[in-house]
């Protein structure tokens, strides 16, 4: 008898122990059942004011281990019993349909008008290389089905008519995803699962989507090219559970197969690609087909609606198709478009996503992109010997990365030439300004370095020139 009371009483604390040795201390750390970042370190909470017990109270409870696991149990069991959604990631509709829950409605504010003056940059940038740009903006399932929200549910996002109104104000050139899927909807298509995947269209809306989207960059000339649902094998899938969840459902769901052949570059070129530790989606395709027809190289950033679900209909339109997770990406654009030198951009962001989790307020509102360099022609130049301390290169397998060091804390831009090529130089930290190229693009030996300083521009050429 006395064994079996140690047994239990040990069995009892290794149960005790287990969420604590599984706690979770890695830094962003993003969990997949509340769709969100977990809670930060609670020192720097702290520093910046908030309550101390607050800030513990959220850390520990965000971050003790088994957390999902127990989430789950929880939620299965009360809806079995209840027939209530209680996961903290999505709610129940009318009829059965299940949506995204993202908490309260947005109202629209200064953050927007900041985000719409952020896509302005990026479109100047692009447009002053000669670059096409197109920004698209997805609506959430719930914008789309809103006849099909349980009573009581007060859905409001009159912000977005106000947030496209600044974009009209701007003329920035978008595509609205929005009308197309109601188009759709009213004309019986199912584009949004009955439950499964509550917060993204399926398959099928993916193809109208993208497709409306391509047809946005050819309405500015780009020649790309339309998909037809002929070029892919459509069948459907039973799906027995819910998105990112142990809810048992049983749903047939779309699945398109494009018949075309890509060749995937992505595993040669992920590990030379940096990118934010929480959101590194990056895929490189390459459809022959599409280059000989010349559709051109494309850098699209993009969210969970075509990480998912739209990248196989670009792969079968796109030639070189290289995309990047939106989100914190976007602020290192310059990096993104010096490395891969696009010959169109596309930036899409998702109706729910405008929140400080995935786009920091305070970074959309000092990103700053350099001008091309042309713009600075008038300016007095002063030419002086580049030292050979002044560069260094660290060689990858594809890309080389080229840094320079000494130039003026004056320095307000800075550009890497050679020949009749241009790279911008982003400035680090400690002062130290890079670029990441292509190697085969850049012969090292015959740079030169201008500055942008107050004023002036100070060009650094080799001696050998």
């Amino acid at each position: 008898m006395k064994k079996l009371k140690i047994f239990f009483i040990v069995i009892f604390f290794i149960l005790l122990a287990i969420p604590v040795v599984t706690f979770r201390t890695e830094e962003n750390a993003v969990s997949e059942v509340d769709n969100r970042m977990l809670a930060a370190n609670p020192v720097s909470a702290i520093r910046e004011g908030e309550d101390a017990t607050q800030a513990i109270e959220n850390y520990v409870n965000d971050r003790i281990g088994l957390r999902n696991e127990m989430i789950e149990l929880y939620t299965v069991g009360h809806d079995k019993i209840f027939h209530e959604m209680i996961y903290p990631s999505y709610v129940y509709g009318k009829d059965g349909y299940v949506f995204l829950n993202t908490g309260g409605n947005p109202i629209f504010s200064d953050y927007h008008i900041a985000f719409a003056d952020m896509i302005k940059k990026i479109q100047d940038y692009c447009e002053a290389r000669g670059v096409p740009f197109l920004f698209v903006f997805e609506p959430a399932k719930t914008t789309v089905l809103q006849e099909k929200l349980e009573q009581g549910w007060n859905y409001d996002n009159q912000w977005v008519q106000q947030f496209l109104k600044e974009l009209d104000r701007r003329e920035i050139r978008y595509v609205d995803n929005t009308e197309i899927l109601e188009e759709k909807t009213e004309e019986g298509e199912k584009v949004f699962n009955k439950k499964y995947d509550g917060g993204h269209w399926n398959e099928l809306g993916a193809f109208y989507g993208v497709n409306h989207i391509l047809e946005g960059l050819s309405e500015q000339g780009v020649p790309v090219h339309i998909n037809t649902k002929e070029e892919f094998s459509v069948h459907e899938e039973t799906m027995e559970k819910l998105l990112l969840s142990e809810i048992p459902i049983h749903e047939k769901v779309p699945v398109y197969e494009r018949n075309a052949e890509v060749k995937c570059l992505t595993e040669q070129y992920s590990p030379e690609v940096r990118r934010d530790e929480s959101f590194n989606h990056f895929n490189y395709y390459v459809n022959k087909q599409r280059v000989a027809e010349g559709v051109p190289r494309t850098l699209v950033f993009q969210g969970s609606y075509l990480n998912g679900l739209g990248s196989k209909f670009l792969e079968n339109s796109l030639g070189e198709y290289i995309s990047v997770h939106d989100y914190r990406n976007i602020f290192d654009f310059d990096y993104y478009f010096t490395m891969f030198q696009p010959e169109c951009v596309v930036f899409e962001v998702a109706e729910y996503t405008f929140i400080e989790d995935y786009f920091p307020y305070e970074q959309i509102k000092t990103m700053n992109l350099p001008p091309v360099l042309e713009s600075f022609e008038e300016m007095p130049e002063e030419n002086l010997t580049m030292p050979e301390t002044m560069y260094q290169v660290e060689e990858g397998q594809i890309y080389e990365v080229i840094s320079i060091e000494g130039l003026s804390a004056d320095t307000q831009y800075a550009y890497l030439q050679e020949g009749d090529q241009v790279f911008d130089l982003m400035r680090r930290e400690d002062g130290v300004y890079t670029t990441t190229v292509e190697k085969q693009l850049l012969n090292v030996d015959n740079i030169s370095i201008i500055a942008v300083e107050s004023g002036k521009k100070v060009c650094y050429h080799k001696e050998n020139r």
